[in-house]
């Protein structure tokens, strides 16, 4: 079956019923049927049966959908929205020329050198030095970043840390109650004093593109959770992009070189459990690496770090402390709509004695981060931010709680004046509130 029939096979499954139409973010601030699920596959459907020719508006139209798959959850035919999407954007783009404009230019250019390890390292370098030094300041009141369209892209870029310096592997540690004695071990059983704790076994993490640079802390903490927790943490040095970015613009090649990479790669970590993902999306992502029709995968051992820390044992001794701070939480879509594992997220969270959460204090829907999405369409995306922070601030919060880094920039954003207001990953809380006992 060609790509183009095997769509219109995913496609035919939709029955225009309109369930989807209340949970579309872009139907809701358009109300307009193109921007829809159904009336996205009707256009794709158009297309393929020679009824639509390929156009620069049948494009945009596809391209403005945010990939949150919310529509999805709700649908009684389980039609496959998100791979009826990625495989027609990955068609439309081998058979339409892109218009050349100066600001996908700038998009793809930073995109390429943001997604490339060693780029992004020495502009990450560069970009620090800039902050310590003051001269970034100068830049931005300048106003050069706006004549040569970076000003939005800059925007969302928080003050750096140091970046995470990780090693190739982190050995498991283990905990006598009676003593409090840490030991180190790889494999097998430790025994101190009068108490045994056995070691769980050995886990590979996949950190993500950006989260060394933006996210350092969420690293360390996710090491330190997965060491105090009984689990050897390797940490690959040569894991590259997860390619979710390149496959939602229609460049199913460079998807499919990251993926074959990525899988040889963590195919040649021995004896783990799981293959651990910090960030959401690219769980996704990793999830998904048998649509790309690669024979190898390591599919059936990617967990989220939300799913592998709610689903294992944690030993008695570990326990948090209490948090006497507002918090609100985002949750993010792809964990929401992917993984389906908000309830775990929830779960995790409820090991922190003192937290609160409510109807009130949790925003459910699309924040407009969607990977690239907010350098793309910065107005949609804005007004899905806005919208997002509305209900988020309402509850007068001191932490706002996102588990998906492209979320969490997105909203940092939108609170640049509001400064009393910290936005943390909730693996970084866990380990922020952990007891050292």
């Amino acid at each position: 079956m060609d790509t183009s029939a095997y769509i219109l096979s995913l496609a035919d499954r939709c029955v225009k019923c309109g369930l989807c139409l209340p949970q579309c973010p872009t139907y809701e601030l358009t109300a307009n049927e193109n921007e829809s699920p159904r009336g996205r596959i009707a256009l794709i459907q158009g297309w393929l049966s020679g009824q639509l020719s390929p156009s620069r508006v049948l494009t945009q139209h596809l391209d403005q959908c945010l990939l949150c798959r919310r529509c999805e959850r709700v649908c009684p035919s389980q039609v496959a929205y998100g791979e009826i999407m990625d495989q027609s954007k990955v068609l439309l783009a081998e058979q339409t020329k892109t218009r050349f404009s100066f600001q996908s230019l700038i998009i793809n250019s930073s995109l390429k050198l943001l997604l490339n390890k060693k780029s992004s390292n020495l502009l990450f370098s560069a970009l620090r030095l800039l902050q310590k030094s003051g001269i970034f300041v100068l830049i931005k009141k300048s106003g050069l970043l706006k004549i040569i369209g970076l000003q939005h892209l800059i925007s969302y870029l928080p003050d750096l840390d140091k970046p995470a310096k990780t090693k190739n592997f982190y050995p498991a540690e283990t905990r006598t109650p009676e003593r409090a004695e840490q030991v180190k071990v790889i494999l097998g059983e430790t025994r101190s004093g009068s108490g045994v704790q056995k070691i769980q076994g050995n886990v590979a993490l996949f950190t993500g593109c950006l989260s060394q640079q933006l996210e350092p802390e969420t690293i360390n903490a996710s090491i330190k959770l997965l060491n105090r927790l009984g689990y050897g943490v390797y940490v690959p040095e040569q894991q590259v992009c997860c390619g979710a970015l390149h496959l939602h613009d229609g460049n199913k090649k460079q998807a499919v070189k990251f993926a074959k990479t990525n899988i040889n790669i963590f195919n040649k970590q021995k004896n783990i459990t799981a293959v651990v993902s910090l960030v959401n999306g690219c769980t996704s992502q990793l999830r998904e690496y048998p649509q790309l029709q690669i024979s190898e995968s390591f599919t059936h051992k990617v967990k989220d770090i939300i799913e592998f820390l709610a689903e294992v044992e944690w030993p008695d001794d570990i326990q948090f402390k209490p948090l006497d701070k507002k918090i609100a939480l985002q949750i993010p879509c792809s964990l929401q709509n992917n993984l389906r594992a908000e309830n775990k997220l929830m779960a995790l969270l409820q090991r922190i004695p003192g937290i609160k959460l409510s109807p009130d204090t949790v925003y459910n829907n699309c924040c407009g981060a969607a990977g690239s999405y907010f350098l793309r369409f910065p107005q949609l995306s804005g007004q899905l931010k806005n919208l997002a922070l509305d209900k988020l601030k309402k509850s007068d919060p001191e932490l706002i709680i996102s588990s998906n880094l492209g979320c969490a920039l997105q909203l940092k954003t939108g609170l640049t004046r509001d400064n009393s207001i910290n936005v943390i990953h909730p693996i970084s809380l866990l380990e922020q509130q952990l007891k050292s006992n």
